[in-house]
């Protein structure tokens, strides 16, 4: 039993530490607070406990000892905890307190540092927390605290004369207030600021003004919860160093519905293009166990899914093989994702086709003599038979070996996928069984995805769709998430 004091960043999931991914995995329980990136939470097992504590201004929330009591409890029962907090766990995060807890109580623990808002939020709006000849300190202060309360631990006179950078964090609700109390106390009030809404996320916003007209700015900008306000001559420098540039895919929420393994690439590249991104694997691959006796019998090998081919080459490793096994066997491939997961295992393969599913397959071996040719397919046991089929009316002689399945994931639920639908205004659909697992979820609520856009990666997909009901928006020309999101730069709606 082990609790890890995590602290996850600032929002933005791709700015997690490297050390923080790889213990979350590991974890029986997860104990989260709000604003966690759904990402972050889907890196724990799906087996794995969670338990949501956050706090919201305004709403019932989970007390303190309750927290630590819950710790207390699943630790005790032998659990590993993951207690997810956002930024650094050490920075406003309470988590020195709940350190104490646990070692007056003998339960181990770790703290994992994260990236604080604090420091990311400025550096997200182009302002740097330090800078030389303009802030040689920088003060980070809760606003949670009244500015009118005569007593507390701030004091607004020090404060006030500071020559450095003050950020407030948690302060959208304060925003008058901590300018009325600095300028009361003698900061002048033109003094640069700024204000950061959902720092490093795709839904950023952010306005630079001065301190007497900092309450009047984030009314007009309509700032919101979570913000953060930053106040000394370095807030200036955002204009300067603050290079926005409209993307693509601003203001675009899109929900990802591939399998686990693949989403968190295709996420980043989404977000990458200005996209919000939520993910919800509606497929788990399956492993099905196989052993292949001789690949040397073989003159061909068709791959035409990249999932296919580590399961190939593990079952090929596990009878003393390598690549070179491959020497003289002719490698096919669909797509260039298949094409690069077989150069990462030492295979160049020998012809791609151009489009990418199986009829482009027998488009590539036109004109080609089959007949006794002996052709290995390994692929998912549930894959179109179109391809198979096309192979022995040529005269082939071919082996299916099916090495893995796809099914629905083992704790996908109905509430917590229409909760992403909701969210999102654009749904990606990248295989058949995607498709029928998201309209199963749906159930009776399957017009809750029809309202939606719906993206299909290709038209195999798309014509799934429509035979469930849901029907594609447009499918992808190059069915590849690059061609998905050509295809989105366009504006399908």
């Amino acid at each position: 039993m082990k609790v890890y004091l995590i602290g996850t960043g600032p929002g933005d999931p791709g700015l997690i530490t490297v050390k923080a991914a790889g213990i979350i995995p590991g974890c029986d329980a997860v104990v989260y607070d709000d604003l966690i990136p759904d990402e972050v939470l889907m890196l724990a097992k799906p087996a794995a406990e969670k338990y949501y504590v956050g706090k919201r201004a305004g709403k019932d929330y989970t007390k303190q000892p309750q927290i630590n009591n819950l710790l207390l409890e699943l630790s005790k029962r032998g659990l590993t905890v993951a207690r997810l907090k956002g930024g650094d766990p050490c920075v406003f995060g309470r988590g020195g307190e709940e350190a104490l807890f646990l070692k007056e109580n003998g339960i181990p623990f770790e703290i994992i540092p994260g990236i604080s808002s604090a420091i990311a939020g400025p550096i997200s709006a182009g302002i740097p927390p330090t800078h030389r000849g303009l802030a040689a300190s920088l003060k980070i202060v809760t606003a949670h605290e009244d500015p009118s309360k005569e007593s507390g631990f701030l004091d607004w006179n020090l404060l006030a004369k500071e020559t450095g950078t003050l950020v407030f964090l948690m302060g959208a609700g304060r925003i008058n207030e901590i300018s009325e109390a600095l300028i009361r106390e003698g900061m002048n009030a033109s003094t640069p600021c700024a204000i950061i809404q959902d720092a490093t996320l795709p839904s950023q916003k952010h306005v630079a003004s001065t301190l007497a007209e900092m309450g009047t700015a984030a009314e007009k900008s309509g700032m919101g919860s979570p913000c953060i306000i930053v106040v000394g001559k370095v807030a200036g420098l955002s204009k300067e160093l603050f290079g926005f540039k409209e993307k693509p895919l601003s203001g675009r929420t899109v929900l990802i519905t591939r399998p686990a393994h693949l989403s968190y690439k295709t996420a980043d590249a989404f977000s990458a293009l200005g996209a919000q991104v939520f993910i919800y694997p509606l497929i788990e691959l399956r492993e099905i166990p196989f052993t292949i006796n001789d690949v040397s019998k073989y003159d061909m090998i068709i791959f035409t899914s990249q999932n296919a081919v580590p399961l190939f080459f593990k079952s090929l490793s596990a009878e003393g093989l390598d690549a070179r096994a491959l020497a003289g066997i002719e490698v096919i491939c669909i797509g260039p994702k298949t094409r690069d997961v077989l150069s990462s295992f030492g295979i160049k393969a020998d012809r791609m086709a151009e489009e990418f599913r199986a009829e482009g397959i027998m488009e590539l071996l036109e004109g080609r003599d089959l007949k006794d040719l002996k052709i290995c397919l390994p692929r998912a046991r549930d894959a179109r038979p179109f391809l198979a089929d096309a192979l022995r009316a040529r005269g082939a002689e071919l082996e299916e070996i099916f090495v893995y399945e796809t099914a629905m994931p083992e704790h996908a639920d109905a509430g917590t996928f229409l909760s992403f639908v909701k969210k999102s205004d654009t749904i990606v659909f990248t295989s058949p069984s995607g498709a029928r697992n998201a309209v199963v979820l749906a159930g009776d609520k399957i017009d809750k995805i029809k309202e939606k856009t719906l993206i299909a990666i290709g038209p195999v997909t798309a014509e799934a769709m429509e035979k469930l009901g849901i029907r594609a928006s447009a499918y992808a020309k190059e069915y590849t998430d690059e061609g998905i999101m050509e295809l989105m730069k366009g504006d399908v709606s």
